[in-house]
């Protein structure tokens, strides 16, 4: 079917990450009001449905990446391949976090705390965001912002601490699986059908593991990023319209 041209289907700008609490297939994501942005953190509400974080800013853009593998059939009577048929498909999300938090390092090397292996936790025993002595090692005990040493003393108070061990891990634990979301732009064309003339894309990955290796750097003259990369899985309870499992889905939002 021909149509013309159309540059305003062209998409320019960037997205807003976010990330779901480890463990559960998000399939939506829940505004404050009908006429506000998903782009906007503010405006995105938890729900029993969906609970989504925020990762802050980007570097690099957002990029998500079908990879299909197709093996061939080769015949006596032609030159080239006959016939090819799909025998693997992978798909990927990937980003930089330009936010140097211990959260988004957290999310970035696929960490896991307490029983559901949610990164925002505050339990003392917890990998991140326990409450520590000064000098790191752990305690359950609240403790409140203090001089770390007061004149003449020789030991500190215990403070509130943010600390990130990297956990050795054990045979036979399961790779920590998030859902994935990022909002972005969507073709003007898309949004001028609509009677506010606005319009964002929803990119909503069910299942994603944070797969590749993570390079923390400190430099002079360049910021620190945490560069990740998601595999994502079919779902396991969400599936496309034919019945097959599903990735997720991208939607075109008018409001």
């Amino acid at each position: 079917m021909a149509r013309d041209f159309n540059a305003k289907n062209i998409i320019v700008g960037a997205a807003t990450v976010y990330v779901g609490r480890p463990g559960v297939e998000n399939d939506r994501i829940n505004l404050s009001s009908s006429v506000a942005t998903a782009q906007d953190p503010t405006k995105v509400v938890d729900a029993a449905t969906a609970s989504w974080s925020h990762m802050g800013y980007t570097m690099e853009g957002v990029t998500l990446n079908i990879e299909p593998t197709y093996n061939e059939v080769m015949v006596d009577q032609l030159l080239d391949v006959a016939r090819l048929f799909k025998t693997s498909q992978s798909v990927t999300v990937a980003t930089s976090l330009t936010e140097a938090t211990l959260e988004n390092l957290y999310v970035a090397i696929g960490g896991q705390t307490g029983a559901n292996g949610d990164y925002q936790t505050s339990s003392a025993g917890a990998s991140y965001n326990q409450i520590a002595n000064a000098d790191g090692t752990n305690t359950s005990a609240s403790a409140t912002p203090a001089v770390a040493y007061a004149s003449g003393a020789t030991s500190a108070s215990a403070q509130a601490q943010n600390i990130l061990h990297l956990n050795g891990g054990a045979l036979g634990i399961a790779p920590v699986e998030r859902s994935v979301c990022f909002v972005g732009s969507a073709p003007t064309s898309v949004a001028e059908t609509g009677p506010s003339g606005k319009a964002e894309r929803i990119y909503i990955l069910y299942r994603a593991v944070s797969v590749d290796a993570v390079g923390v750097g400190v430099r002079r003259d360049d910021a620190t990023v945490f560069p990740v990369n998601f595999r994502v899985m079919p779902s396991e309870s969400n599936s496309a319209p034919d019945g097959n499992a599903a990735y997720g889905k991208i939607v075109d939002r008018i409001f």
